[in-house]
């Protein structure tokens, strides 16, 4: 490795999914990923209803931290970021659990929803520079940060409580589904002031909603980052989905089995979410809270 380069690493531990990015920064190439790691250990399941992070998740969770671990010892990482959302935060074990995660050598943090809606959209502000107004939005399992710029100047920034596994577990029809977040996304932004405004999404909905558009319009790329989806095919989508039986849904192309579940809350969110501010289209980002990290550790902007 050349004396100028550093290899740094960054861990999002979400309420559904846990993500890792390994990437080496040289000053003069910028930032360039080395390896990336995804889990699913639904470190948020039942927290709704208990209040308290599961012990058979925090169990997969610590397996899944310590495979990334090695795998960031393996690279001579020499700078890593591991932040937790929504799920730790919200826990009455959050701080039990973070202790856990210490001893196994990873320093990680609790971030506040500001921040977190922060390092999203720097990422995005970072992969799509410009544009006079953007709803930046990144769905986790279970929350949503939202960010609303106008000409770069943040003047919007909510995190709701409307993640993919949070809303799947309230098991309601997909109309009742879509009053309850349409009357979230109401109460939490002045809708006219955003109308028109380009639409970017992050995390694990927009980017198996990027797949599943890829499969159909018989791609054979896969790459997710900057895919466009118009309004109605995304509602097309939905309701297909919706309509579904889990088993079917499994089977659809695109769609990993272990997102089947969830899938329908996520582009629940996205489809009224796009309704509101009046978009045709939705601009999906491949990059997300872990770009935000490495950008900040790199100093770039």
């Amino acid at each position: 490795m050349n004396g100028s380069r550093e290899r740094l690493a960054a861990i999002d531990v979400g309420s559904n999914t846990v993500l890792l990015t390994v990437a080496e920064y040289d000053p003069e190439t910028g930032l360039v990923i080395v390896e990336e790691g995804e889990d699913q250990p639904r470190l948020g399941a039942g927290l709704s209803a208990t209040g308290r992070l599961s012990e058979e998740s925090m169990h997969r969770a610590i397996g899944t931290l310590t495979s990334m671990r090695d795998v960031c010892t393996r690279h001579s990482v020499v700078r890593l970021a591991a932040v937790a959302t929504a799920a730790v935060r919200e826990a009455g074990n959050g701080a039990e659990f973070v202790e856990r995660v210490r001893k196994l050598g990873l320093p990680l943090r609790i971030i506040s929803p500001e921040t977190e809606a922060a390092l999203s959209y720097r990422s995005a502000a970072y992969h799509f520079p410009g544009g006079e107004r953007q709803i930046v939005t990144d769905i986790g399992g279970g929350s949503l940060e939202l960010i609303g710029a106008a000409n770069g100047v943040v003047t919007l920034s909510r995190s709701l409580p409307l993640g993919a596994v949070r809303l799947t577990e309230l098991g309601l029809p997909l109309e009742k589904l879509r009053e309850h977040i349409r009357r979230a996304l109401s109460a939490a932004m002045q809708a006219s002031a955003w109308a028109g405004s380009t639409v970017i999404g992050s995390g694990g909905t927009f980017a198996t909603l990027a797949s599943i558009v890829l499969a159909r319009r018989g791609s054979a790329d896969g790459a997710v980052h900057g895919i466009v989806v118009q309004a109605k095919e995304l509602e097309q989508m939905l309701v297909t989905l919706a309509g579904l039986s889990a088993e079917k849904r499994r089977q659809t192309r695109g769609l990993r089995p272990e997102r089947a579940d969830i899938i329908v809350a996520g582009l629940a969110v996205v489809a009224e979410l796009s309704r509101i501010v009046e978009s045709a289209e939705v601009t999906v980002s491949g990059f997300g809270l872990r770009d935000g990290l490495l950008l900040e550790m790199a100093g770039l902007e």
